[in-house]
């Protein structure tokens, strides 16, 4: 065989083995990447959870069934305050108050008393494994469902109105302050405190009635926009998103206290699994 002829085949070689590994490792990041899409479904899904909790522990209201029933509450705040109105900790960590040994409830999240569950937390609904910076932001600001200078009663809020949402390099500790301001809310996909995720492509969004969507990096950010606000969510239809989804799950809307309640046979069609748009 000639020496050129050689120099060929090695080289053809060298380029199948290229394509081959360049396909393998595609091939396993999509399949870790859609692994981490399906936990992060499951943390929202427990994320509704929690803060539907949360609303039932607030102590501004009465707690009464009549009051859940009728929906006349607005959302809890994003943060627990000191008597002087400073924030002391998020509500990612209001949650873990409710546990059967109490924590103390009046403390900075730098308090030494919350230093194991500050640096040690074991059910990652706000955080990925071995990471302590949070994933996921409230859509918080004026005329939001957490708007807390003018609230809306839960059951006034628009079922198209977006909740929480993936944030991109939060820079900020899972229990410490920190959300989505609308009014100063990064108008681009994944830059440091926007929307977006390192984890996939793509971000979540989780509406008020229990929907969670996967949309993808190229969803036009004016769009989202729309369903950052009360007024806005309610003159929109979050259909036009459609075309950007990547997938979509529905938390359980019996478990979601703000939501009116369907009959039984109605709820039957309510399901948790993961769905393509």
């Amino acid at each position: 065989m000639k020496p050129r002829t050689r120099i060929w085949i090695k080289a053809i070689s060298l380029l199948v083995l290229v394509a081959v590994l360049h396909f393998v490792y595609t091939f396993f990041m999509l399949a870790f990447q859609h692994q981490r899409a399906n936990h992060r479904f499951r943390s929202y899904r427990n994320l509704l959870l929690d803060f539907n909790t949360l609303n039932l522990i607030d102590d501004r209201y009465e707690h009464s069934f009549e009051v859940w029933e009728s929906g006349s509450y607005a959302m809890a705040p994003l943060n627990r305050r000191d008597q002087d109105g400073k924030p002391l900790y998020s509500w990612r960590f209001a949650e873990y108050l409710t546990w059967p040994v109490p924590l103390p409830n009046d403390l900075h999240w730098t308090a030494e008393e919350y230093q194991h569950y500050r640096e040690s937390v074991s059910l990652y609904l706000f955080c990925n494994e071995r990471e302590l910076e949070t994933f996921v932001f409230a859509m918080g600001g004026p005329d939001t469902a957490f708007d807390q200078t003018n609230p809306t009663l839960v059951k006034s809020l628009p079922e198209d109105l977006i909740l929480f949402a993936d944030v991109y390099q939060s820079k900020t500790h899972w229990m410490q302050p920190g959300d989505f301001n609308v009014e100063t809310l990064p108008d681009q996909i994944n830059v440091p405190g926007g929307l977006g995720s390192e984890d996939y492509p793509g971000f979540f969004v989780c509406f008020v009635d229990g929907q969670i969507w996967w949309l993808s990096d190229e969803t036009p950010f004016e769009l989202v926009k729309r369903f950052c606000t009360i007024t806005e969510a309610r003159k929109a239809d979050r259909k036009i998103l459609e075309p950007y989804c990547r997938a979509k799950a529905q938390a359980n809307k019996e478990h979601l206290q703000w939501l009116p309640q369907e009959p039984p046979a109605k709820n039957q069609e309510t399901q948790n699994g993961n769905t393509g748009c």
